[in-house]
């Protein structure tokens, strides 16, 4: 696919495609998180050490992690449902306020006193990230819990069209619980996508879609992607190694590589123009590939051309972003402007 390829969507196909999405139903299994950012400027070292000094002028909080996929998912009107573990905290009661305001439903996010809530705080300083602040725990899932989930699978699976899971190595995701799930969708006949952590890659197995970055690819094969025939033998390997019917491996600056059920490497350049923020980019690629995949009559290729849209609009802005259809039909009528 050369760059000619970007322009592979006529208007009315994209909006047939976009309509689609709607109203499909979607269960996000995988670590949910508090993202918070704290913003302001610099404009001194501080005396005490050689630090800036960060003047506060605003602070955001949004859910992240697996809840920042659901945020993708309802932006786009599918419907979504959640299925994770959260502390008895107050940012655990955070996140469920946040997620319920989503229309996402709370019925099945565990509780355990025995977690705290994952928090990422990043303090940013005029578009420049100074510093990351992480509160988790990430100790192993107790068997009460990875029981809960299992309950939660069963209970779920059968309403389902596609299932993501979004690994974000904070221990939701084990074998005991992605066995439980990819089990569950074989038999319910759910579209199973990941979005993989390199620790977990000896879990993984049975995949309709898995959407590993270039480092996380070049961990799973065991060589630098830095040829176009690397990049190509790492998608085919990927998909014996993990059993994937398709894998897309997002690139950066150098766009996707598609590696759909049937067919050869199809390699889609960016259509992103600015870069502010890649934060929860990979979010946005695998929530929009997913569902635009399970939209029939919609091809792997194509799944990934809307999802490489969605993420050009998400980098260009601030923070743990979303997109909207609105903003995915503008952005292609600038590109095809342009």
């Amino acid at each position: 696919m050369d760059a000619a390829q970007v322009k592979m969507f006529s208007r009315p196909r994209l909006e047939e495609i976009i309509a689609g999405l709607a109203g499909r139903r979607v269960m996000v299994v995988g670590d949910v998180m508090v993202d918070r950012f704290i913003r302001g400027t610099v404009e001194r070292i501080s005396p005490e050490a050689p630090v800036p000094v960060v003047q506060v002028r605003k602070e955001q909080i949004l859910p992240g992690g697996a809840a920042n996929v659901v945020r993708s998912l309802a932006a786009m009107g599918v419907r979504a449902e959640i299925v994770s573990v959260v502390g008895r905290d107050q940012e655990g009661e955070s996140l469920a306020a946040m997620l319920s305001d989503m229309g996402c439903p709370i019925d099945f996010l565990v509780r355990d006193g025995r977690r705290r809530t994952s928090v990422k705080t990043r303090v940013v300083a005029q578009h420049q990230q100074v510093v990351r602040f992480d509160h988790e725990t990430l100790d192993p899932l107790a068997g009460a819990t990875i029981d809960r989930l299992r309950e939660h699978f069963r209970e779920l699976l059968v309403k389902m069209d596609g299932v993501i899971v979004s690994d974000y190595g904070k221990g939701v995701v084990n074998k005991a619980v992605f066995d439980a799930l990819a089990a569950g969708c074989r038999e319910a006949g759910v579209f199973l996508a990941l979005d993989p952590k390199v620790r977990n890659f000896p879990i993984y197995h049975n995949l309709d879609l898995m959407t590993p970055n270039t480092v996380e690819a070049e961990q799973a094969c065991g060589f630098p992607l830095d040829t176009p025939e690397a990049v190509r033998k790492s998608g085919l390997f990927m998909k014996q190694r993990f059993h994937s019917a398709s894998v897309v491996v997002t690139r950066g600056e150098e766009g996707m590589a598609i590696f759909p059920p049937d067919g050869d490497m199809l390699l889609l350049p960016t259509v992103a123009k600015e870069i502010f923020d890649v934060t929860g980019a990979g979010d946005t690629v695998i929530a929009l590939a997913t569902t635009a995949a399970l939209v029939p009559g919609v091809s792997m290729a194509e799944a990934a051309g809307v999802a490489n849209l969605a993420a050009g609009v998400v980098v260009g802005k601030l923070g743990t972003a979303r997109v909207t259809p609105e903003e995915i039909l503008e952005y292609h009528r600038k590109l095809m402007t342009s």
